[in-house]
């Protein structure tokens, strides 16, 4: 068996990331040069509104992530050419400005680099953020970085089981541009519903490596809650086909 890493909350994180770092606004990102073909369908679920709001991600960080690739992935490379998974996170505050300044600051997590990021954050007023061109990949997921997107949802612990993803749930903004967020990633890549998945289901993925033999140990996004994720998904999909 390969040894179990521990990993820090993302609470915990944002205390190292200070207040240095400040979001900044810009117009919605509708297509970017570079990005990933889509996949040619008719009748999909339209795109959200998205707010470009890009962390740093230079050659320095580039490089980083690739010789994480290649420790724990095999490959040598920074780009995520062919997303086979969507993982949902929440972020453990109860605002975006840390979030964005965790993910921009780029401090080394259990001793490694780069830091934490994923390519989106969804506000609790339904805001989305892109964070990263979505060929980028991300340190968001142990053992799925490789071929997942990471959509993180601005919400604090709650101290119960199940508490921060049903006020996800609950909150209808939020959640609406969730779900349709995922919807439309889906339908653009090709992911199936298995696929998306919650940060505690990761280690269970069929698509899991990690060379290194490192784990998860998040709790967000357990099973039963995905699944009602999943069913609003399918529904607007359902819903869009007419």
């Amino acid at each position: 068996m390969g040894r179990t890493r521990v990993h820090l909350a993302l609470g915990a994180l944002l205390a190292l990331a200070g207040a240095a770092l400040v979001s900044s606004s810009a117009p919605a990102a509708q297509a970017w040069p570079g990005e990933l073909p889509a996949l040619a369908a008719s009748r999909q679920v339209k795109e959200p509104k998205i707010e470009f709001d890009p962390i740093p991600f230079g050659h320095d960080r580039k490089r980083q992530m690739a010789a994480y690739s290649k420790r724990h992935y095999g490959e040598r490379t920074w780009r995520l050419t062919d997303p086979k998974a969507i993982v949902l996170h929440y972020t453990a505050t109860d605002t975006y400005p840390p979030v964005f300044n965790t993910f921009a600051s780029n401090a080394p997590n259990l001793g490694e680099s780069p830091g934490v990021c994923a390519q989106f954050v969804v506000d609790k007023d339904g805001t989305i953020h892109q964070l990263t061109r979505l060929y980028v990949r991300c340190r968001h997921t142990v053992g799925l970085n490789h071929v997942a997107l990471g959509i993180e949802m601005v919400q604090g612990a709650t101290g119960t089981r199940h508490g921060a993803e049903q006020a996800i749930l609950g909150r209808r903004g939020q959640a609406r541009s969730a779900v349709r967020l995922v919807a439309w990633l889906k339908q653009r890549y090709g992911i199936d519903m298995k696929n998306v998945i919650g940060h505690a289901m990761a280690n269970d993925s069929p698509l899991f490596k990690d060379r290194e033999g490192w784990r998860n140990d998040h709790v967000d996004w357990r099973s039963t809650d995905v699944r009602q994720f999943r069913k609003r998904v399918a529904k607007l999909i359902r819903a869009s086909r007419g």
